[in-house]
This record gives C-alpha cells, structure tokens and sequence, in this order.
C-alpha cells in the first residue's frame, strides 16, 4: 500500500497538467483498496486492543464511497476533485490523529510521527478549505503530499 502511495504522489508532481485528469480515477481506485484495508485494520485491531476502534470503520466505509464514486464518475470528479480532496484530507487526517492516541501505548516510539502528519494534515485542509481557488491551484502538490505522508504512516503501520 505504501508504495502505490509513493507512486501517486510521484506522478503527481512530475505531470501537474494531466493529475486532475487521471486522478479522478486514480484517486477512486486507491480510496477503494485504502478503505478495505481500514476495515482489515479495524477487525485486526479489535482482536488485540481493548475498546471498539469504530473510527477505522468510519474512514473505511467513506474511503469505499469516495472510491465508488470517483471510479464511476471520472469527469464530475474532475470539477469538484479539490473540494472532495479537502474534505477527504481533513477527515482522513483527524481520524489519524485519533489512531495516533488509540495507539499511543503499543506503538510508542511512532505516536509523535503519526500525530504531527495528523495534525500538519488538519492545519494544511482548513487552509485550504477557506481558499478553493488556492485549493485548485496547488491539488496537484497537496495530492503529492497526502500521498506521500499516507506512504510514511503504511510503512510505520507494516513495520510497527
């Protein structure tokens, strides 16, 4: 999952003309495997952890619906792919940093990381959720870099 991340964030930035265009499906494709890896997530950490992790369900099941409708509505995503990316940015990062603190006890040395992408993720989604033409200006970038911080938290949830 980390490297497909990586790879999205990559092609990005190296064809910012043709990114809105190929991310509409992209984007669809990955929100779908992303969401039911959240929800293998939620039954694997439940078995371990006291307490229900109902967030991981949350953020699977939007992350399938935002897939299914991106992959079946390529062009009507292309208009409106900033303010769904937005809206997917701020709530995918809230829901890590309600990850980070649910996990704080058994990945210690990963909390700090996995709390500061959460919040700088929070921080850069209200900028950008107060300025739509910023946002479709620099999506190309802002995609680039929620992937690339998705890519860091895969890797520390596969070695963790």
């Amino acid at each position: 999952m980390a490297v497909l991340f990586f790879i999205a964030g990559w092609t990005a930035l190296n064809n910012p003309l043709t990114t809105l265009i190929a991310m509409g499906l992209m984007f669809g494709m990955i929100a779908i495997v992303q969401g039911v890896s959240a929800l293998m997530y939620y039954f694997e950490l439940k078995k371990v952890l006291p307490g229900n992790p109902w967030y991981l369900i949350l953020i699977g099941v939007l992350d399938l619906l935002v897939g299914l409708y991106l992959v079946f509505n390529p062009a009507v995503s292309v208009t409106f792919l900033p303010m769904l990316f937005v809206t997917w940015f701020l709530i995918d990062s809230i829901m890590n940093i309600f990850l980070a603190f649910r996990l704080k006890d058994s990945q210690r040395s990963w909390f700090w990381v996995r709390l500061t992408l959460g919040i700088l993720g929070v921080v850069i989604g209200f900028a950008l959720a107060g300025n739509l033409l910023a946002a479709i200006i620099s999506v190309t970038y802002l995609i680039a870099f929620y992937f690339f911080t998705g890519a860091i938290i895969k890797l520390i949830d596969a070695f963790v």
